[in-house]
C-alpha cells in the first residue's frame, strides 16, 4: 500500500476504516544496511584466520553467530513485512506504538534526504516520545504527511465534544 497514491489509500479509508502499510520490500537495505557493509567485509575477510589461531577463535564464531542472527531477522521481515504501520478509526500503530487520535498533538514535517527521511508524530503530552515513521512503510512521505493531517482534522473534527480536550 506504500507504494500506491494517496487516492488508493482514501478508497481503502473509506471502504475498510483502516489502511495497512506493509514493510516495502527491499527498503530495510537502502540505510542501515549500506553502513554494515564495510565492516562487514572486513570481518569477512579475517574470519578464516580467526578461526585457524585459538585465541580468537572464540571470537569468530561469536562473529559467526551475530551475523547469522542479522540475516534471519532481514529473512523474517523480508519474508513477513513486518512490522506494520495500521492507521485505522483508533489512531495510528507502528510495530507495537500506538498512538489514538486524541493524543495526537500535531504531525511535524518531514525530515532528513529522500532515502532516509522521517516523519514524526508529535503527541500532545510533551514527555512522550514522538511516533517516528519512516520510508520503510510509505515511499512518498510529503504525500502521506498531507493524507494524515486531512486525517487529523477529519478525526478531529468528528469528535464529541466531551472527547475533546481544550486545544
Amino acid at each position: 500500500m506504500g507504494e500506491r497514491l494517496p487516492e488508493a489509500w482514501m478508497v481503502e479509508w473509506h471502504h475498510h476504516n483502516r489502511v495497512e502499510f506493509p514493510l516495502r520490500g527491499w527498503s530495510f537495505l537502502q540505510f542501515p544496511l549500506l553502513l554494515a557493509l564495510a565492516p562487514t567485509s572486513m570481518v569477512l575477510a579475517s574470519l578464516p584466520d580467526m578461526l585457524a589461531d585459538g585465541n580468537w577463535r572464540f571470537l569468530a564464531y561469536l562473529w559467526i553467530t551475530a551475523y547469522a542472527c542479522l540475516v534471519l531477522v532481514f529473512l523474517y521481515q523480508l519474508v513477513t513485512r513486518r512490522p506494520y504501520v495500521v492507521v485505522d478509526r483508533a489512531g495510528i500503530r507502528s510495530g507495537r506504538r500506538f498512538l489514538p487520535w486524541n493524543e495526537i498533538g500535531s504531525i511535524g514535517l518531514v525530515t532528513g534526504p529522500n532515502p532516509i527521511g522521517k516523519l514524526p508524530i508529535h503527541p500532545k503530552n510533551v514527555w512522550a516520545n514522538d511516533l517516528v515513521l519512516t520510508r520503510r512503510h510509505v515511499n512518498d512521505l510529503k504525500s502521506f504527511h498531507t493524507w494524515l493531517d486531512e486525517l487529523l482534522t477529519d478525526q478531529r473534527r468528528s469528535a464529541s465534544p466531551k472527547d475533546q480536550e481544550w486545544q
